[in-house]
Parts: C-alpha cells; sequence; structure tokens
C-alpha cells in the first residue's frame, strides 16, 4: 500500500527563556499507508501530540522531513484536518453551520454543494435532528459528533485526532469508538490517531505505533490483524488480549540499545 504519510528522522527541541534545551522528539521515522487508520501510543510527554501537531503544520520541527503524498509539510492546510480533545465549535453557531463553516473558509464551496454536503455528514455521523441545535444544547459526545463532521467536512487527505474522546465517559466512549469505525470505513480517509488507550488503539486501528519515553521516537509498529468490522465482542477474545498484552509490554519495558 503507497504510504500516504512519511516522517523521517524527524527531531523536535523546545528552548526555554533561560535557554534550557528540552528534546521532545529524536529520529522519529514513520510511514501512514493511504487509508490505513494508525495509533499511536506512549507513555505521557513522550511526544505524541507535538508530532501530531508538527503533521498538522501547527509546530515547527528542527531535523528531519513530513511529507504527505510527496509534499512537504511547512504548515497548516486543507489536505489535513484536526479534531482535538475540545471540540471547540463556534458557540453562536448552529451544529449545521459548524460542520459547513470550513467549507465555506477554506475550500468556498459553492453553497448549494456546501448544503448538501453539510446534510450527508449530519446524516453520517448520526445527529439528523439536532442540525439547528447550539453546541451549548448538546451532549459531549454530541458536540464531538459535530466536531467530526466538521473535520470531514473539507475531505482532507489525512484526518489527525488527538484523544477525541479521552473526556468522555465509558459507553459514550466505546459508542463513538463503533461510529467512528463505521465512519471510517464509509470514508476511508487515512487516520492518524493519538490516544493513552491501548484498548481504545487496538480497537479502531490497522496498525499501532508505540513510542519510547522523552526523548519521543518510534519503537514499534504492530499490526492488528483482527477483521473488520469490529464489533464490542472482540475487546473480549484471545487476539485481542495478546495484542493489548504485547502493546503494554512494548510500554513498560525499557528499550534496548543496539
Amino acid at each position: 500500500m503507497t504510504a500516504l504519510l512519511e516522517a523521517r528522522d524527524v527531531r523536535k527541541e523546545y528552548v526555554s527563556g533561560r535557554g534550557a534545551v528540552t528534546v521532545a522528539l529524536e529520529a522519529v521515522t514513520l510511514s501512514v499507508p493511504a487509508g490505513e487508520f494508525v495509533s499511536i501510543v506512549g507513555p505521557s510527554g513522550c511526544g505524541k501530540t507535538t508530532l501530531l501537531n508538527c503533521v498538522a503544520g501547527l509546530e515547527t520541527f528542527d531535523e528531519g522531513s513530513l511529507t504527505l503524498d510527496g509534499r512537504p509539510i511547512t504548515g497548516p492546510g486543507p489536505d489535513r484536518a484536526v479534531v482535538f480533545q475540545d471540540a471547540s465549535l463556534l458557540p453562536w453557531r448552529t451544529a449545521f453551520d459548524n460542520v459547513g463553516y470550513g467549507m465555506a473558509v477554506q475550500r468556498r464551496v459553492p453553497a448549494a454543494e456546501r448544503e448538501r454536503r453539510t446534510r450527508s455528514l449530519i446524516e453520517l455521523v448520526g445527529l439528523s435532528g439536532f442540525e439547528r441545535h447550539y453546541p451549548r444544547e448538546l451532549s459531549g459526545g454530541m458536540r464531538q459528533r459535530v466536531n467530526l463532521a466538521r473535520a470531514l467536512a473539507t475531505a482532507p487527505e489525512l484526518l489527525l485526532m488527538d484523544e477525541p474522546f479521552a473526556a468522555l465517559d465509558a459507553q459514550t466512549r466505546e459508542q463513538l469508538q463503533l461510529e467512528l469505525t463505521r465512519i471510517w470505513q464509509a470514508d476511508r480517509v487515512t487516520v492518524l490517531f493519538v490516544t493513552h488507550d491501548i484498548e481504545e488503539a487496538v480497537f479502531l486501528s490497522d496498525r499501532v505505533v508505540t513510542m519510547t519515553g522523552r526523548p519521543g521516537t518510534v519503537r514499534s509498529v504492530l499490526d492488528v490483524p483482527l477483521p473488520r468490522p469490529r464489533d464490542p465482542a472482540v475487546k473480549r477474545t484471545p487476539g485481542f488480549a495478546a495484542l493489548e498484552e504485547e502493546i503494554w509490554h512494548q510500554l513498560h519495558t525499557p528499550a534496548t540499545v543496539s
């Protein structure tokens, strides 16, 4: 499968006001094939979100290269969309208008096409009947559905997701995991997903990337050979448990120096 996203020896450091240097990422090399769902897990502070922000073009990096479909990533662009943990919807706009906002601003999509695609996405994420509700009138799970639809509206080549379900209760989180897998299979946009939750990573992904502690680098890339579509019952199978155990081992066993 052709790689859409390529990271090669990416290094990112932060310099404090006193000149102290903190290396967040070191020699990160990773390929994300087109159409795959890839999750990144690692210890807190290992640079998962920093890497995601570099791919989004929201942060610069100091060494190495990042390319999307062969094009160098030098800043934000409509070929990428980000879903953060906080939905950050515009409170004065309805769900419908929040979903369509990116198309109006970034892509300048004609009004008729914008309305058609917005209605289609509202239906896709299961919010039919809530189009005219404002964010304050929606539950946390509903707001994240709007957030996801808004990200998909601009038809990005790469969808970046930074722990989008972390703040939700367990039942809502599992429901949205199911919805995300359904939407992903319908749309097949390439996804790079950051999470602390090993179970979530295994359930959602084609491959799971583990990272070392700071400075963060890729420790392993594990295939998830579980058949799709996936039902929550798969979480109770021996194969699922074995994958969870292997990832846990990767995260809790010191890396050896070759």
